[in-house]
């Protein structure tokens, strides 16, 4: 998927998750292509309590359903990196690569990998790989969007 430009950006947008509301401050509109025609892409930038303490949370959503979510590392203030963590068949519900007992599927060879735990810490994180991103990488968050676009298709 490759990004043609920028269609919008704003603050305070809404999503209606099928468990309620949740508000996102910041929003990234972004108009894309990939095989199969064009496509609509928003990056939504929020907060959500995760692992013990209010992190920073990212969404991508393409033609308006979410395909990938990020959460902050606990070095967020000084590194920028946030996290998503890396799931077999990347479904909601669907079962997380374990770190560091499974190996990393080969279509998650383009990204920076971590384990999860190596960089948050806090009541619940799950032993899990993730992969690692900077939060003004676009490119990459949608990469992993579209990814995860294409698992869900197959």
């Amino acid at each position: 998927m490759r990004i043609i430009k920028i269609s919008d950006a704003g603050r305070n947008f809404t999503y209606n998750w099928p468990t309620g509301p949740e508000a996102y401050d910041y929003f990234v509109d972004y108009i894309a292509i990939a095989e199969d025609g064009k496509h609509d892409i928003k990056i939504g930038f929020g907060k959500r309590h995760t692992y013990g303490r209010e992190r920073i949370r990212v969404v991508i959503w393409i033609d308006d359903h979410p395909h990938a979510e990020f959460l902050a590392a606990d070095d967020f203030e000084k590194s920028g990196d946030i996290l998503s963590e890396i799931k077999v068949h990347a479904d909601v519900g669907e079962p997380i690569c374990k770190y560091p007992d499974e190996p990393i599927p080969e279509r998650y060879a383009m990204f920076n990998i971590e384990g999860l735990p190596l960089r948050i810490r806090g009541s619940g994180v799950h032993s899990a790989w993730a992969v690692v991103a900077n939060i003004g990488d676009h490119k990459t968050l949608i990469a992993l969007a579209g990814l995860r676009r294409l698992e869900r298709e197959r």
